[in-house]
């Protein structure tokens, strides 16, 4: 599920000057978790900001039907809980270990400490927090104004942009299926729709895309919006 930890936003690790970056290490606790173990769960209120130091994080909920959708997928850098952090709000989505993972816990008292003597840092948190409700604000629209095969073709086109691997994306029918928030049937019309186009084929564990630039120019005639220009994050270096 790799290609799904990245969709081309900037994480926290990304923004942090590497002094900052270490500060924030240090202020944690480095907790490991072992493959599906949960690290929160829905309805939690500690209040505390999470980081990926290794391996990643599915962010998801099951529903009472039995379904189970992914809202994303968080790797190395990227971090959880700002709502809790922020406004004590409880957590809304179960956080579940992919792989063997290491997060750093910081409480919100250690955050505030480094906060307190690192005035530039709360800059750094509204930017990371804006890139991601940039991206959240464009997902919604696209879930109330695409048809699923375009969504699919979309969500594709978006992993292999920001993978940097033109000719596939690695990730499986049915973990798209949780990425899309529909049923693997439902997921796998989309992709047959998509493949009787020439769009994409399936492969084992990916995805393959025989000709990404008609790829990308399928889904810039059919998403109705202009693409907007992605702006390039200001990267702090000392």
């Amino acid at each position: 599920m790799s290609d799904l930890t990245d969709f081309g936003v900037p994480s926290l690790g990304d923004l942090l000057t590497p002094r900052l970056a270490g500060l924030l290490r240090k202020s944690g606790t480095p907790v490991r978790y072992r493959d599906q173990a949960l690290i929160h769960a829905r309805g939690d209120i500690k209040p505390g900001l999470s980081m990926v130091r290794a391996g990643a994080v599915r962010i998801g909920n099951p529903g009472r039907s039995g379904s189970y959708v992914v809202t994303t997928v968080l790797g190395p850098g990227q971090c959880f809980g700002e709502f809790s952090l922020f406004a004590a709000l409880p957590r809304t989505h179960d956080a579940v270990a992919l792989g063997d993972t290491v997060i750093d816990q910081i409480s919100r008292a250690a955050f505030e400490s480094v906060l307190a003597a690192e005035p530039e840092l709360s800059g750094i948190m509204l930017g990371a927090v804006t890139h991601r409700l940039h991206a959240a604000t464009e997902l919604i629209d696209d879930m109330r104004r695409l048809s699923l095969p375009v969504r699919a073709a979309k969500l594709i086109w978006q992993m292999a942009s920001a993978s940097g691997h033109f000719d596939a994306v690695i990730c499986t029918q049915t973990e798209l299926a949780f990425a899309l928030g529909v049923s693997r049937v439902s997921s796998g019309k989309a992709l047959a729709r998509l493949q009787a186009h020439t769009l994409i084929e399936p492969g084992y564990g990916r995805i393959l895309i025989p000709d990404f630039t008609r790829l990308a120019r399928w889904v810039e005639a059919k998403a109705e919006l202009a693409p907007l220009a992605r702006a390039r994050p200001v990267v702090k270096t000392q």
